[in-house]
């Protein structure tokens, strides 16, 4: 097992710009950065990632700050790990009340989807009990085709076309119980 310098000749090179130091100091604390990431995160996947994130955190403290302020190497260091361990834990909490709400989501979407097909299904079940002069007109409005070009296909008056939507859609509304406004306040949208 090979020795390291002190820490306090670490932080000298370090200082001194020596680039091999940072890599020295973490090599010499391995094993404690590891042991604190494996007792705090408890997810092994996860420890390289919080691993990686804790090296990344030591070189750039260095190369912004230098060594100024670290007093103890390994107090400092632990301090360090045990806050890439809170950001990984408090990132984690984050992901899983995304996921939650994305399950919930879809969940309700799903729902939403079965609930506008079952309204569809009821649709057609209505349409079905209308008379087939009215089933016709239907079949080809789902098609959107114009009410000009409804009645050139059925050979109908392009104003008795008309007349059998305005009919489909109070028969629509009678079948799912909607009252109709009032005849004042109707607009003709057909």
């Amino acid at each position: 097992m090979s020795s390291f310098p002190t820490d306090t000749n670490l932080l000298k090179q370090i200082e001194n710009g020596y680039s091999d130091a940072v890599s020295q100091l973490i090599l010499k604390y391995d094993a404690l950065i590891r042991t604190i990431i494996r007792e705090e995160v408890k997810n092994t996947d996860a420890s390289d990632d919080v691993y990686s994130e804790v090296c990344l955190a030591i070189v750039g403290r260095f190369h912004r700050k230098g060594v100024a302020g670290i007093h103890t190497v390994d107090k400092w260091l632990k301090q360090v790990v045990r806050s890439k361990c809170k950001d990984f834990w408090r990132d984690e909490i984050k992901r899983q009340e995304i996921a939650t709400f994305a399950q919930e989501r879809y969940m309700a979407d799903l729902e939403q989807e079965a609930i506008k097909e079952k309204r569809l299904n009821e649709l057609f079940v209505a349409i079905d009990r209308m008379d087939p002069i009215y089933k016709d007109v239907v079949d080809l409005w789902l098609q959107e085709w114009t009410s000009a070009q409804i009645g050139e296909i059925l050979g109908i008056p392009e104003s008795t076309v008309k007349s059998r939507k305005r009919v489909i859609i109070r028969k629509v509304r009678e079948y799912f119980d909607v009252s109709l406004p009032r005849k004042e306040n109707r607009r003709h949208t057909i």
